[in-house]
């Protein structure tokens, strides 16, 4: 079970270019006050853009797969 998406998992989920990606993961960490890192935890994509968790993982694990 993944617990970090990346940059390329934000432009799957949000069907982005990779500039908008950095751009959703920098609003996401001046929001929640995190650190800079290569990386957004699922939770707190989730709860800045009121998914469930469960369908993140689905959807993750659907593109993984094809």
């Amino acid at each position: 079970m993944r617990l970090y998406l990346y940059r390329e998992h934000i432009e799957q989920l949000n069907e982005v270019s990779d500039k908008v990606a950095l751009k959703i993961m920098k609003e996401i960490r001046e929001e929640y006050n995190l650190p800079v890192t290569r990386y957004i935890s699922i939770k707190a994509y989730c709860d800045y853009f009121r998914q469930d968790r469960e369908d993140v993982w689905k959807f993750l694990n659907s593109k993984k797969a094809s």
